[in-house]
């Protein structure tokens, strides 16, 4: 990669002039497709921080042209990576051994150029596996775009009910933690396990003695990326694949209390030949463990609204957390942002479309009530981003199904908590491959 990184003023100052022109006028035109070209390149090439920023707004249904958001699409796989030297480096330090010894083949060429780390696809006896492999400095290149961003935390703060300095604390650790790649095999292995009676989810197994601290080795995926699906012509596909996605997302919540909390596109694959439905899971370094507490009130939350029960629901939310000034706290308007969040699990069928989705955002919008009298719980950053964010992607696909028995299934059976002791981050500073199992 290139040491010459944009700043995050220009990139704000890129990102301002788009969002000024759709304030401005509905049309568009060259210049903003050649701003909207500079905001992902200049990404692309800040990686971190920047960069998830950019996935997020790929997909989330933000003040910029439709043309400028499919632009910003390519940040969910990336575009730029090291170069062939500086990626054989990182890999002979981590593995202890010539990138000829580790594997029998390897493409130098990386499919994928993310935020923390780059794949390639690669060979292992005989077997295609994908290399996952992490970029020099990028834990520090986030120390320091936090440390940017942490000077406005307390202004956010004084403004509203929201613990700025927690917030960032927040994304602090669950940046550290997808920094450690043997943290994310243990997770892979994890969600591997317990999806294992799903036939339409599928979790790449993990190469234990191909993972260090800086390299993740799994089985490759074969599979059509998001684009390719969203132009799909077969409404089924489509319809199939939204239920693997609602059904996975919500048996996390509600079910296991862990989420994969960075559920951009990118983050899929879609195979073809087996069943319909079959999506394939790539990330495992944003995971969240919810606790018992959070997890309880997300599903008392969820049966208050599908029963329209106020007073459960009341309770619920003080339970959640969310409540931060509750003398001024508008308990009807949260109730109706939340069965709005809940329609599609809740109706006897549902669409899920842009509409729905504008709606969302406007009743947390600005002129929301609770705009300042909602507190945000470090955890529930994960769990708002991943529910809406779900019913965003669901959007550009398009899709109808009815999920209402996945809803009353999982809420009719207890939490059944999945086990991540093993998840917590090893405190040796080099961590062995067998820190992978």
């Amino acid at each position: 990669m290139s040491t010459e990184k944009p700043s995050v003023l220009g990139v704000a100052w890129t990102a301002g002039r788009l969002a000024g022109r759709r304030l401005l006028r509905r049309r568009v035109g060259p210049r903003d497709l050649e701003l909207g070209g500079l905001l992902t390149t200049q990404l692309d090439q800040m990686k971190g921080l920047a960069m998830k920023v950019g996935q997020i707004v790929s997909y989330l249904d933000v003040p910029l042209p439709e043309p400028v958001q499919a632009q910003l699409a390519a940040l969910q796989t990336g575009q730029r990576g090291m170069s062939p030297a500086d990626t054989r480096a990182v890999l002979e330090a981590a593995l202890e051994m010539p990138v000829e010894a580790a594997f029998d083949d390897f493409d130098w060429e990386p499919v994928a150029a993310a935020s923390i780390g780059q794949v390639h696809r690669a060979r292992v006896r005989g077997r295609a596996v994908a290399v996952k492999v992490q970029y020099p400095e990028v834990a520090r290149s986030f120390t320091d775009d936090l440390r940017a961003v942490g000077r406005l935390s307390s202004l956010a703060s004084m403004a509203s009910a929201v613990d700025g300095r927690a917030l960032i604390e927040e994304l602090r650790r669950r940046l550290v933690e997808e920094c450690d790649y043997p943290r994310e095999a243990r997770a892979q292995l994890a969600f591997a396990h317990a999806f294992a009676d799903d036939p339409e989810v599928q979790v790449p197994a993990v190469l234990r003695e191909r993972c260090a601290a800086t390299v993740l080795t799994s089985a490759w995926v074969d599979g059509d990326r998001f684009a390719a699906l969203e132009r799909d012509a077969d409404p089924t596909r489509r319809d199939a694949v939204a239920a693997t996605l609602v059904r996975f997302t919500y048996r996390c919540l509600l079910g296991f209390g862990v989420i994969q909390a960075d559920p951009h596109p990118g983050n899929f694959l879609f195979p073809r030949g087996g069943l319909p439905g079959t999506v394939g899971f790539l990330d495992f370094g944003c995971v969240r463990a919810l606790g018992p507490e959070m997890t309880d009130a997300l599903r008392e939350v969820a049966t208050a609204v599908r029963d329209d029960d106020r007073p459960r629901f009341r309770r619920a939310v003080n339970a959640l957390g969310v409540v931060g000034r509750p003398k001024k706290f508008d308990y009807d308007h949260f109730y109706r942002t939340m069965e709005h969040l809940h329609r599609p699990l809740i109706a006897t069928r549902f669409r899920v479309d842009k509409d729905y989705v504008r709606e969302g955002f406007a009743l947390n919008g600005p002129t929301s009530p609770n705009a300042r009298t909602i507190a945000m719980p470090p955890a529930y950053i994960w769990v708002a981003r991943l529910q809406w964010g779900l019913w965003s992607i669901l959007a550009r696909l398009r899709a109808r199904s009815s999920f209402r028995p996945l809803l009353d299934e999982l809420l009719a059976a207890p939490p059944a908590p999945l086990e991540l002791d093993a998840l917590t981050p090893t405190p040796t500073p080099t961590p062995t491959l067998e820190s992978c199992a």
